[in-house]
């Protein structure tokens, strides 16, 4: 019976091992794993019982270690499903960046307790710290793209649909399409605060991973986030200069006519009571 457990235990780790494929053993990768299952799913329970799995039958620290980090490439592939169907507001979401947070954490906890027993975890600490680079760009590129989404939303609404609805005096539908703007403002602030406060947790869990590389690593990397945050500092200042149209842009030219049109007859008015008060002066 044990015999049998056990065997049919290795059935499901190499099916699972193959399903997740050998991505980290080639190059730090460009694209997401396949997300599978997400939180949102009520199956997702077997998706990390295959994850156990393979954890529980990986004996080697270092394999192990590098598992969290692949791990957490299928977390972010989560994330970037959720946010794309179901919002920044979907409670999934949730689930999955705290487990992406955990599997960071458990790698960095591997290549502390590796140190502690006397090896050396430099090269360990910058392969793991590099794969999770990959990953984490890939991370950003997730919000930011989402980010976009809203906010290309929110300008069809406001220079279009809106336009329309003030422009015939539709209340109710104004009253609708005023709702919705709300709606995403509300979603591109908890995206931006979402963003911050995951890459924060994440980042201080790397930091372990980080102080473990070799001092010249240590140093280039430091070249490299400062680069990196000298570019997100300037996206940011280029969003913050974008000036969203008005909102009343497209009714402003007919305001303008009107005023126009206005002041030529106050003009005209003006004028012809001039001359007939001049004719009546000459009589």
């Amino acid at each position: 019976m044990k015999k049998t457990f056990i065997s049919s235990a290795f059935v499901l780790v190499a099916l699972f091992s193959f399903a997740s494929g050998t991505a980290f053993a080639q190059s730090p990768q460009s694209t997401l794993p396949s997300a599978g299952l997400t939180p949102e799913s009520s199956f997702y329970f077997l998706d990390r019982l295959g994850e156990n799995l393979r954890q529980f039958f990986t004996f080697n620290p270092e394999a192990k270690a590098k598992l969290q980090i692949e791990f957490a490439g299928e977390r972010i592939s989560e994330i970037k499903i959720i946010i794309e169907k179901k919002g920044v507001n979907a409670k999934g979401l949730a689930i999955a960046e705290s487990l992406l947070q955990a599997n960071v954490a458990y790698a960095a906890e591997i290549v502390s307790e590796e140190k502690t027993s006397g090896k050396d975890v430099a090269a360990l600490a910058k392969t793991l710290n590099d794969e999770f680079d990959a990953r984490d760009k890939l991370l950003e590129q997730t919000f930011k793209d989402a980010k976009a989404q809203l906010k290309a939303q929110r300008k069809e609404i406001k220079t279009n649909l809106l336009a329309e609805a003030r422009r015939v005096g539709d209340t109710a539908q104004i009253a609708v399409l005023e709702a919705q703007l709300n709606d995403i403002d509300g979603q591109i602030d908890a995206l931006g605060q979402k963003k911050v406060r995951l890459e924060k947790n994440l980042q201080d869990e790397q930091d372990k991973i980080e102080d473990e590389m070799s001092e010249a690593d240590q140093e280039k990397e430091e070249i490299e986030q400062k680069e990196e945050q000298e570019a997100e500092e300037a996206d940011e200042l280029e969003e913050a200069e974008e000036v969203d149209e008005p909102e009343e842009a497209t009714e402003q030219p007919e305001t303008e006519e009107k005023d126009n049109k206005k002041d030529n007859s106050q003009n005209s008015n003006s004028s012809n009571q001039g001359d007939q008060t001049e004719t009546e002066d000459n009589e």
